[in-house]
């Protein structure tokens, strides 16, 4: 599902945030990408998720090489492969549960009415059937991260990004998000989560550790093969 080779980010004035990553993620598999600030993290889930190009190596997203597509069909590779779940939410203000997700599809060309069916069976998955039509203003904030999960997954992605996904939530509320995120990865969903939390790390099977650009540890939960699955 995910395939760095050599993969390098480089900014303007010499900063190389990766240098020359390999990473393999087998469609399937629950991973942690864990470190401080500073580590690359982010650039990592840029490169991942088709939103940056690599400076050097090569990306590839279920078989499709991002550094060498168009515009065009990267944006279609994020829209049938690709939900992203984000610390800060990004929902619309003033705008349903309902309509939140919804409108997560209007990119994808899905039919006014089949997105709404969607959203509202999203919805429900993450337990949100009875809050289809509360605004933002009118939800905890683990609501909100469940209906902006509820988002990222409508599409019927294969694989999901959540980068610091528990970071503005109390930790009930964390550990609910999490607990639907493995339900997700059980029903076969690939998942990524970006974090320096080093309990939220723990909840994964699979924890690849970053620091300084480079990956420095690549730690499998015992019991958890090299394609992901439990021994």
């Amino acid at each position: 599902m995910i395939e760095l080779s050599g993969a390098e980010k480089s900014h303007p004035g010499g900063v190389r945030a990766l240098r020359g990553v390999d990473l393999l993620v087998n469609a399937g598999e629950l991973v942690a990408i864990v470190g401080p600030s500073g580590s690359g993290k982010s650039t990592m889930l840029h490169l991942i998720g088709t939103l940056d190009r690599p400076s050097a190596g090569t990306v590839r997203i279920a078989g499709h090489d991002a550094g060498t597509l168009p515009d065009r069909e990267l944006s279609a590779l994020r829209a049938r492969h690709i939900g992203f779940v984000f610390q800060r939410f990004h929902l619309a203000a003033g705008v349903s549960a309902l309509d939140n997700v919804a409108d997560g599809m209007l990119y994808g060309g899905t039919p006014r009415r089949e997105r709404r069916e969607r959203a509202a069976d999203a919805l429900g998955r993450v337990g949100l059937g009875h809050r289809l039509a509360h605004r933002p203003h009118e939800l905890s904030g683990g609501e909100c991260q469940r209906v902006a999960v509820a988002r990222a997954v409508a599409g019927g992605p294969s694989l999901l990004l959540a980068d610091e996904p528990t970071g503005n939530l109390d930790s009930s509320s964390g550990q609910g998000v999490l607990a639907i995120l493995r339900e997700l990865n059980a029903s076969g969903t690939t998942v990524a989560i970006i974090t320096h939390d080093e309990e939220v790390a723990a909840a994964a099977p699979r924890r690849v550790r970053l620091r300084d650009g480079v990956i420095v540890a690549d730690e499998r939960s015992p019991g958890v093969t090299r394609e992901g699955s439990t021994a």
